[in-house]
């Protein structure tokens, strides 16, 4: 079967619909010099001029007016057919796969949102703390910090700041330090260190604590152990009930944003849709 390179047709097409390489690239999720250069690759490939690009202009060639209303066709098929059977049979779950932090903290109020926007679609939720191949192992939308892979359509969630959390009185000298393990992918978590840097140094006479994720943190926070710094709309939730207070005002910006991403076909699926307004509304 001769088959074009189907990322590069998927581009061409966005591209001849919506006249510009900066609108196909906003709705798939990649930058307008992306999409020029899977364009590129496709006319390598057919060996024919598919735009002519003038300035900022980009006109389409009669070549590719052709190419176009076939291959559209073609993906609007595939589309409705892939539509029918991931949402016609109810018995298929919505794969959602999480970091911990997400998964525990942040989702679960969101998660009762979409239940109620799409009580007809059973959801299936992966706690995750690395990123995973979606396609792979059938995930249909993952949520991570920083997590922007070029494969996969990505939207922004929140951007968070880091606060030191406690759960009993007393000032954030007086607690013993909490350092929690972000994992080996991230490496751009600001931590106590940083603080140290920007607001002054902690007291070296208690020796600090590991957690291995955020909600490990929490939990030891929670228990009165010590102190440490979270992301604050992560753990909104107990900071609202009083489960844990920040004992300083002072907060560090996180650098990256939390993310959804997913497979670029998956955009216009209702499921998905669904979700991510529950993500936004929750």
């Amino acid at each position: 079967m001769n088959l074009p390179p189907l990322n590069a047709l998927r581009a061409f097409e966005c591209a001849a619909r919506t006249g510009s390489f900066s609108a196909a690239g906003a709705e798939l999720g990649v930058t307008a010099a992306a999409v020029s250069l899977q364009v590129r690759n496709l006319e390598d490939w057919l060996n024919l001029q598919l735009f002519v690009r003038k300035a900022n202009q980009l006109r389409i060639t009669d070549a590719g007016r052709d190419y176009y209303q076939n291959a559209a066709s073609a993906l609007a098929e595939i589309a409705r057919f892939t539509d029918a059977l991931t949402q016609g049979d109810r018995r298929r779950p919505f794969v959602i796969s999480a970091t911990p932090a997400l998964a525990q903290l942040w989702l679960p109020q969101r998660l009762a949102v979409f239940a109620q926007l799409r009580p007809d679609v059973p959801v299936e939720l992966r706690t995750e703390a690395e990123d995973q191949d979606l396609e792979l192992h059938g995930i249909d939308v993952r949520l991570s910090y920083g997590g922007e892979l070029p494969d996969y359509a990505s939207h922004e969630l929140f951007t968070d700041q880091l606060v030191p959390v406690v759960s009993g009185p007393g000032a954030l000298g007086n607690f013993r330090r909490i350092d929690v393990n972000w994992g080996t992918r991230i490496s751009s978590v600001p931590g106590w260190r940083q603080w140290s840097e920007l607001y002054g140094l902690l007291s070296e006479d208690i020796a600090p604590i590991a957690a291995a994720s955020v909600p490990d943190a929490l939990a030891l926070c929670t228990a009165g152990i010590g102190v440490t710094l979270l992301p604050e709309t992560v753990v909104s939730m107990a900071l609202k009930s009083g489960i844990v207070r920040k004992c300083d005002p002072r907060s560090i910006q996180m650098p990256r944003p939390y993310v959804m991403l997913h497979a670029h076909y998956k955009t216009k699926s209702r499921r998905l849709m669904d979700f991510q307004k529950a993500l936004l509304t929750g």
